[in-house]
């Protein structure tokens, strides 16, 4: 029983919050604005004198008592309008005449009742050979003068890469230097028609050539294309990126092709600001001012644009801009983030790798397919799909990657009115990718059909003659109020029975729970944190622990929140489950963890330890996200172009800074050439997928220095035989050095007798002469 009870009390809660939320609204255009809520002006067998409550709960009792035709209970509904079949090439509609078509249904038709969502199914494929209408905007200030001629013998590639893309292409050139006013121009007569040295004269922006399929025309344009100067850094850029969007006569868009202008500088841009610098304070209008030459000519009475401005007519014109540039190269990597059609890349110093860049960034931009939409506050529409495998269960995004020709995937979206705006009372939401769309016509269903029936002007004795009975309520006359018009304008009451009305309960005491003043049988409060009809509903129990209401994730109705789908908790303050399921999988915390609040707690052993937003990481196991997608970095990174991966990755110079964003830093070594390719993975909260970043360069080990190990093998060689006689000639000389010592030290000690010893012989010796000894007697 205790586990029955304990089983039952949250739906019985939740039914008790439903019914008191409907209790309380006092006329039937609110009560239908809560969702389970239903309106009856008469009961069966109940006289419209007797005092009743109107709005009820879906499914209470008492509705089941409403006469026939007295009850609001609006529904949602969708009709589709237009439902033709999806195109599967380009060349095949063109032959018949018809238009391409990527997405079914294009038209639907909607009625919506505020906080209940309507589900609807799309369908998106890729068309085979769809249409390109590409407009080269170039800086031709003097510093690009090498780029030019480089794009100039390009062309004929340029056209070629197009030709193999799609057989409907066009093809157009425009150029661009700055406004011709001081301080960015040189105005001085002897500098404004010649500001640099074979300079042409400066100007805004020009249409060299509209779109169109001579693609040695092109060429030609560009190549005759003048070269002219300004006197600072950044360009005019955003003057001629506007016009070459709004203008679309003039530079020929097609309604359906795919627009794309690749944005070619090596300086950076002025922006809206920039033109109080020379007097021009007027904001750009967001309108088309080519003269009959295709020049600019209303650069002295515009600013620049804003970036805010830049990415909204791409997004209204459905034109993507690639931005190619040679430096500055942060500064248009952070632009992209806040352009949303938008993308960039790097050219080489004289651009001579521009056609691999357009080639790199089309197959980019057409690998993936994302729904956007134009809503108002008032409407949110929540996008889910399975994208290309059919297996898995349905996710919350609104992109699906690695999309190519041919390919087929269906979207579900949940769309919701979240209010109802005052004054309107529909709206037309366009669902976009960046060529198809489909239209969505809403009707908001929040007024009720009895509002307009019933008579406003007839006096009703239930009304105190004050008022006219409309949809089995009071309707005051004017300087009248109250629920039975017993009130005047000004507050006084006709008798104190009213006061009743401002009871929480017939046995209660207080008026308006203590908390406000009883007016004509309606509770004013006066403590502001206190609403409700009688004052007892406390709004900060509502109030998270930073002080928003509901954690800026539901709506606060008396003491509870009502979370939007995706959240839960007392105060909306935790994600569900679903935030906690990686992209691709069905378990929480990919199995290794708890969710806990919209955040995976994993599990840390002494064996193994789980890391990661959805614990998918362990550095202990084999494998893991980065095993898995080292196939698709490898293939992309040795074929870019090819049609063949399955992965889309983003090409940067480096990963520093990648760690800090939240990514998982991996590598792996290339067997091909023993070099170490380094990439990072991490999750897109707002889609639930994959971004991946591949470093460009590898990290290959150093060459063996062959030459300079052999010398050093023999300077090694000749070093240790010298080492070697230079030892010997120490231990020779020590040697010596010590026997002459002991010589010298024996001779020094030695005492010989001459005269005893019998090997010494007298060094004097006598001789007598014979003849000189008798000659010497003789005398």
């Amino acid at each position: 029983m205790k586990a029955l009870t304990t089983l039952l009390f949250p739906l019985l809660a939740g039914f008790a919050i439903a019914q008191d939320q409907c209790e309380f609204q006092i006329n039937c255009k609110a009560c239908i604005q809560v969702p389970g809520c239903t309106w009856c002006s008469k009961f069966k067998g109940i006289g419209l004198q007797e005092r009743s409550t109107h709005c009820l709960k879906v499914g209470d009792p008492k509705a089941s008592q409403c006469e026939s035709g007295a009850e609001e209970n609006p529904k949602n509904s969708q009709t589709i309008v237009g439902d033709e079949d999806l195109s599967d090439s380009a060349r095949e509609s063109q032959k018949e005449g018809t238009r391409i078509v990527q997405i079914k249904p294009q038209h639907i038709k909607m009625k919506l009742r505020k906080g209940v969502s309507e589900s609807i199914s799309l369908t998106y494929r890729q068309a085979y050979g769809y249409p390109i209408d590409l407009y080269y905007l170039m800086d031709l200030s003097h510093s690009m003068l090498d780029d030019k001629d480089q794009l100039a013998s390009l062309g004929g590639q340029l056209t070629a890469t197009l030709q193999e893309l799609t057989d409907f292409y066009t093809i157009g050139f425009g150029s661009f230097v700055d406004k011709v006013l001081l301080p960015f121009v040189d105005t001085h007569p002897a500098k404004i028609n010649t500001p640099c040295s074979g300079c042409a004269k400066a100007y805004s922006f020009r249409n060299d050539l509209p779109l169109g399929t001579d693609g040695s025309l092109f060429a030609m344009k560009v190549r005759e294309a003048e070269i002219s100067g300004n006197l600072d850094s950044p360009e005019g850029g955003f003057d001629a990126l506007m016009q070459a969007i709004v203008c679309k006569e003039q530079i020929r868009w097609r309604d359906q092709a795919r627009r794309l202008i690749v944005f070619s500088t090596d300086a950076q841009f002025h922006q809206a600001g920039d033109g109080k610098l020379a007097g021009v304070v007027v904001p750009n209008d967001e309108k088309c001012h080519l003269n009959d030459q295709n020049m600019y000519d209303a650069y002295d009475k515009f600013d620049y644009p804003s970036v805010g401005q830049i990415n909204k007519v791409t997004k209204e014109r459905d034109i993507y801009v690639i931005f190619a540039v040679s430096s500055s190269t942060d500064l248009y990597k952070e632009l992209t983030k806040v352009i949303e059609n938008s993308s960039w890349g790097k050219l080489t110093s004289n651009s001579n790798n521009v056609v691999d860049l357009v080639r790199d960034q089309y197959n980019a931009i057409t690998s993936v397919i994302s729904l956007t939409d134009n809503s108002s506050s008032a409407i949110s529409i929540e996008y889910s799909s399975r994208c290309k495998n059919a297996s898995a269960p349905p996710i919350k995004t609104n992109q699906c990657f690695s999309m190519r020709e041919g390919d087929q995937v269906d979207f579900t979206l949940h769309v919701k009115l979240n209010e109802c705006p005052v004054g309107q009372d529909r709206e037309i939401v366009e669902v976009k990718t960046l060529q198809d769309s489909l239209l969505l016509e809403i009707e908001f269903e929040c007024e009720c059909d009895c509002e307009d029936k019933d008579d406003h002007t007839t006096p009703s004795e239930i009304c105190n003659n004050q008022g006219a009975l409309v949809c089995g309520v009071c309707a005051c006359f004017r300087n009248f109020r109250g629920e039975r018009c017993r009130c005047t304008a000004d507050g006084s009451g006709s008798d104190k029975i009213d006061e009743e009305l401002c009871k929480k309960s017939a046995n209660s005491t207080e008026l308006c729970s203590g908390r406000g003043l009883c007016v004509c049988g309606s509770c004013e409060c006066f403590e502001e944190d206190y609403s409700g009809k009688f004052c007892h509903c406390n709004q900060r129990k509502c109030l998270s622990n930073e002080g928003d209401i509901c954690s800026n994730h539901g709506t606060c109705s008396c003491e509870e929140c009502s979370c939007v789908p995706g959240y839960t908790g007392r105060v909306c303050e935790c994600q569900t489950d679903e935030a906690c399921r990686s992209p691709g999988q069905h378990e929480v915390c990919s199995g290794h963890g708890v969710c806990d609040c919209g955040k995976c707690v994993c599990n840390s052993t002494a064996e193994e330890g789980y890391s990661g937003q959805y614990c998918e990481d362990c550095l202990s196991c084999i494998g893991g996200k980065c095993s898995e997608f080292y196939e698709g970095v490898l293939c992309r990174f040795n074929d870019p172009t090819s049609k063949t991966c399955n992965l889309t990755v983003i090409v940067v110079d480096s990963l520093d800074d990648e760690e800090d964003r939240g990514a998982r830093k991996c590598s792996f070594v290339d067997k091909k050439d023993d070099c170490m390719i380094f990439f990072t993975y991490r999750y897109l909260d707002n889609s639930k997928s994959y971004e991946i970043h591949v470093q460009k360069e590898k990290e290959c080990p150093e060459p063996a220095p062959i030459m300079a190990i052999v010398f050093g093998i023999l300077a090694g060689i000749v070093l240790l035989g010298l080492l070697t006689l230079l030892i010997w000639k120490i231990a020779t000389s020590i040697h010596d050095r010590r026997e002459y010592a002991k010589f010298e030290k024996e001779r020094q000690n030695a005492r010989w007798n001459t005269e005893g010893n019998p090997l010494y012989k007298d060094p004097s010796n006598t001789f007598a002469n014979p003849v000189f000894s008798q000659q010497q007697i003789e005398e």
